[in-house]
């Protein structure tokens, strides 16, 4: 038996000493001491202690990670789970933006005011059902379809129309849509069933004044109003159908931070269907102007203990956190990101860039060498991340941050901020009550 690399004994300031086991996320309380002791002999030398009496200990030590047989087949089969999921091709992951074209004009978009104004034809429309109907019937066990922009419900009419193509094939789906909420009428909102669509990602950008400054029409003239309005129609809707998650995006940067309590209490006062959390905006290469971003992750970290110490309101979720076996779609083959051109993607961070084309629905992913480069980063890691220990909560960071800091010379912080140590006992902190509290739910 062996003392598991990845446990950490730390002095909580407001719950005394835990231990914490980094590769199964795992508490104990040892704050009695004579258990604390025991637990410090069982560190020393695992086979030199008896656990003979302590049949109870020895299961729970082990179940917990605590203590392993073999720690490396643990990492191995968390590794593997992770990989699985990059891998396996029979659940597929559709991402359709039938425009590029917008509604607004948000200073702070990432897509940036040169990104070409690009409508899918029809065309295009046709080859992507040819395209969806060879790859993926016979092959496919389910579909999770995401309608994304530009605004995708500029081209309602196409997300009908591929929808019903979709349908047609007998694959189950389930479908998601991003949009700003604008086009988002009482008509379209009762076709959503029709469609499939059972998740909504809306953005407000803080209480009305501020959002009507940042998130706007081109003509200058505010949009909040409009969305509140739409939302009122949205909740009405799902109260009665209780089938579609709402998550409601708080965009924000140094500028409406403080209003972050203020939208979220309004919304759980308001829509109490529906689910706010913040989105912390970036400053991307392509941004219109230049927003005040918080300086750096340490920084946005300290802003979320804040929401919590003074709000009760959680933004660091723990399994928001625990990335090494959970990839994002760049990292998955089973991703086909389809650009209105036909074009073909990795990231949604690089839609309309030409430079990060991985192929199209006509030839099909071409660019191998960057396919691969996003899939094998966990099995590839850099010498400081396969020795940090905080690996397994982090995943090795941001893919797409990675490959433009070494293509482009960009300057993305890669690392998780718990790898900080103040910021990582404040996380586990923030961690251990809620998952005590959920216990004694």
């Amino acid at each position: 038996m062996y003392w598991s690399k990845h446990n950490y004994i730390y002095k909580s300031e407001r719950h005394g000493y835990l231990l914490f086991n980094f590769l199964s996320g795992a508490f104990l309380d040892v704050n009695d001491t004579i258990t604390r002791q025991e637990i410090y002999k069982i560190k020393k030398n695992v086979n030199d202690y008896d656990f003979s009496n302590e049949q109870d200990i020895y299961n729970l030590l082990l179940n917990c990670g605590v203590i392993c047989k073999n720690e490396e087949d643990s990492e191995n089969i968390i590794l593997m789970r992770s990989l699985n999921n990059q891998f396996d091709e029979t659940n597929k992951i559709l991402v359709i933006m039938p425009t590029l074209n917008c509604n607004l004009d948000c200073t702070y978009c990432y897509a940036g005011r040169n990104l070409k104004q690009e409508y899918m034809s029809n065309e295009i429309l046709q080859a992507v059902k040819t395209y969806i109907q060879k790859e993926y019937v016979h092959k496919v066990h389910k579909i999770y379809l995401e309608w994304y922009g530009g605004e995708p419900l500029l081209e309602f009419n196409t997300i009908k129309d591929l929808t019903l193509h979709i349908k047609s094939l007998n694959i189950p789906f389930h479908a998601s849509i991003v949009t700003n909420g604008i086009l988002l009428t009482q008509e379209k909102i009762n076709q959503l069933k029709e469609l499939n669509i059972t998740e909504i990602q809306i953005t407000l950008d803080g209480i009305k004044e501020t959002h009507d400054k940042k998130r706007k029409f081109k003509n200058g003239k505010g949009t909040y109003d409009i969305i509140i309005n739409n939302l009122i129609s949205l909740h009405s809707y799902v109260d009665k159908n209780k089938n579609i998650y709402v998550s409601i995006r708080i965009n924000i940067d140094k500028e409406n931070k403080d209003e972050y309590h203020i939208m979220h209490s309004y919304i759980e006062k308001n829509f109490p269907l529906f689910y706010p959390h913040a989105g912390i905006l970036s400053q991307y290469q392509t941004c219109n102007s230049n927003i005040n971003c918080f300086n750096n992750k340490i920084e946005t970290a300290e802003y979320f203990f804040e929401q919590h110490e003074k709000y009760n309101i959680n933004c660091i979720e723990y399994r928001s956190m625990v990335k090494s076996i959970i990839p994002c779609m760049a990292e998955c083959v089973n991703t086909d990101m389809i650009g209105p051109k036909g074009e073909m993607y990795l990231c949604l961070k690089d839609v309309g860039d030409e430079n990060e084309i991985i192929g199209d629905i006509f030839t099909g992913k071409t660019n191998i060498a960057l396919i691969s480069e996003y899939c094998t980063g966990k099995i590839k890691l850099n010498k400081e991340c396969s020795k940090c220990k905080v690996f397994w909560l982090c995943g090795g960071g941001c893919p797409n941050h990675k490959h433009r800091n070494k293509k482009y010379g960009e300057q993305h912080d890669i690392c998780n901020p718990i790898k900080n140590i103040n910021i990582l006992k404040k996380f586990l902190d923030l961690h251990y009550e809620i998952k005590k509290a959920k216990s004694h739910e």
